[in-house]
């Protein structure tokens, strides 16, 4: 018998994680030169870290206060992928307090990944920044995320990166101060930078937006907008550049290709500050960005996520075990953050108008909305008289009427602890109106002129819309639905039926949700769902 070269002879390691009902299967082919051992990650971290090499995410991390994650050049953050409504344990990465230093190098980029062969977009979570001023993301690619690079009351600068073929936005924010530059954004599915609640001090420089739906969007923020250049688009009716709400934005000094003169920089309401000064639409007087990396891939996901080859579940099954799907309208009305059933009707509010939709016929009114009383709608009741919307743009609660054309204003007040901004949602149970927190730890019980009657403690976060039943609130999470008391205790859980609800309401028999499904089609978004077992899942 021969003796094997062992430098010849390739080890092959197979490791298996077990972690609580699932298990990964891992193949690793080693040659001795080169050996490295996979490190397994999850959970909160307890200490500062430093990372290299492979690292696979089997549950989600979180940096909190205290702490410092390093992630060395080269390093592959690798997330374990869910693509089962059931179990959406969904894997992410947040820094909540803490800092991450994830600063690589134009030849080894750090990568933030699916955990896969055969990725697609919304295998994993995404990067989630809160409270963090000093983390910064540099020579990084981030891919296959629900949302890429997100940041909350936080100043994360991210530069020399590639984020790309992600569900949602490419790098979204609220009430942060980053600088953008150097970047190469494409075909994430809604916006590669969207930005909303209140950012200010927003420089985005010298990135290149290479192509998608829709490229930047800008809402009650003050942000300059210089050097990028957008191209690669597939519409030249679409503007590239959005300004909306309160927004204050200096578009200078940029380079469009593909897109009509007249709306590649858009003002959409009135209140808006929008300056703009030698741009270019053609006449080749600004230069590409020059971008010192490579746009290295693994695997190309082969379409934008949103078009019609798009391979994530947005709609789930119509029925299983703990509900059921009793119909699906709303074909063309888009999706929306304030929903409500009242007097027979659903009601959908936005900026601008209100419509009332049979929920037989479908037929349908619309309603004009003065925008400087109503701007930015996210959340609507009705309390057997007034319907009620909380405001986050302009941070107020309203109190109105609809009479035959139109809507009219009675009242309004601030939201409580407006100065930390807001947070979609708002339910009334007929005495009195239901608002949670930014932080969806707490809900205001609030008396109709706005003074606080008593604030409820909530053991779940209410990242969802929010409805009165007649005996339980219920709402939503992004994987279940949920029913709980006045107290915050929850009483009932169900799968959810579709991604991203955005509004609930209650008709008397049934729920109802208004649901983005994928944010561009223009879909049936609104799902009457049958509560067939809300205990079993406890």
């Amino acid at each position: 018998m021969h003796k094997l070269d062992s430098r010849k002879v390739l080890a092959i390691l197979l490791i298996v994680a077990i972690i609580g009902s699932s298990f990964f299967v891992y193949f690793y082919i080693l040659t001795p030169d080169t050996v490295e051992e996979p490190v397994f990650k999850g959970g909160t971290l307890t200490q500062d870290e430093t990372w290299s090499g492979s690292i696979f995410v089997n549950a989600s991390i979180v940096v909190p206060t205290g702490v410092t994650l390093t992630i060395n050049p080269g390093t592959r953050v690798m997330f374990a992928p869910c693509q089962d409504y059931k179990n959406q344990t969904t894997v992410g990465f947040a820094v909540v307090g803490g800092t991450v230093i994830a600063v690589g190098t134009p030849e080894q980029q750090i990568w933030f990944t699916s955990d896969t062969d055969t990725p697609i977009n919304g295998d994993w979570g995404g990067i989630e920044l809160y409270n963090t001023n000093a983390s910064v993301f540099k020579y990084v690619i981030v891919e296959f995320s629900s949302l890429g690079i997100s940041q909350f009351d936080s100043k994360v600068n991210i530069s020399h990166s590639i984020v790309r073929w992600v569900n949602a936005e490419g790098i979204y924010m609220e009430r942060s101060s980053p600088v953008i530059e150097y970047n190469l954004l494409y075909e994430n599915g809604y916006h590669e930078i969207a930005l909303e609640q209140y950012n200010y001090d927003v420089e985005i420089r010298n990135n290149i937006f290479a192509g998608g739906h829709v490229p930047l969007i800008i809402f009650d923020s003050s942000v300059t907008v210089e050097g990028n250049y957008f191209h690669n688009y597939n519409t030249s009716t679409s503007p590239a550049v959005s300004v909306a709400g309160t927004a204050e934005a200096n578009v200078t000094g940029n380079k469009f290709s593909g897109f009509n003169n007249d709306t590649a920089i858009l003002k959409l309401m009135s209140m808006c500050t929008l300056v703009m000064a030698n741009n270019d639409f053609g006449n080749g007087s600004i230069p590409i960005p020059i971008l010192d990396f490579n746009d290295i891939k693994n695997h190309d996901l082969g379409y934008t996520p949103g078009d019609l080859e798009d391979q994530y579940m947005y709609v789930y099954p119509t029925q299983d075990e703990t509900r059921r799907v009793v119909q699906r309208i709303g074909l063309g009305f888009g999706f929306g953050w304030a929903f409500e059933y009242a007097n027979g009707y659903l009601w959908k509010l936005g900026s601008g108008e209100l419509v009332r939709i049979d929920p037989t016929t479908g037929a349908n009114t619309t309603f004009s909305v003065d925008t400087s009383k109503i701007l930015g709608p996210r959340g609507l009741c009705y309390d057997g008289e007034y319907f009620w919307t909380q405001d986050h743009s302009l941070l107020k609660i309203v109190k109105f009427k609809v009479n035959a054309t139109d809507v009219t204003i009675y009242d309004s007040f601030d939201i409580p602890e407006n100065e930390t901004g807001a947070r979609q949602s708002l339910s009334t149970d007929g005495t009195y109106l239901y608002v949670p927190n930014r932080n969806g730890n707490k809900m205001f019980e609030l008396f109709k002129n706005g003074t606080i009657h008593r604030e409820i403690a909530m053991p779940l976060d209410l990242v969802g819309p929010i409805t009165w039943n007649g005996t339980h609130f219920w709402t939503g999470n992004g994987n279940h639905l949920f029913a709980f008391t006045k107290d915050g205790t929850v009483a009932g859980k169900v799968y959810d039926v579709a991604r991203g609800i955005s509004g609930i309401t209650w008709d008397g028999t049934y729920l109802w949700g208004l649901y983005k499904t994928c944010e561009l089609w223009n879909d049936a978004k609104m799902f009457q769902i049958e509560i067939l077992d809300d205990s079993s899942l406890f």
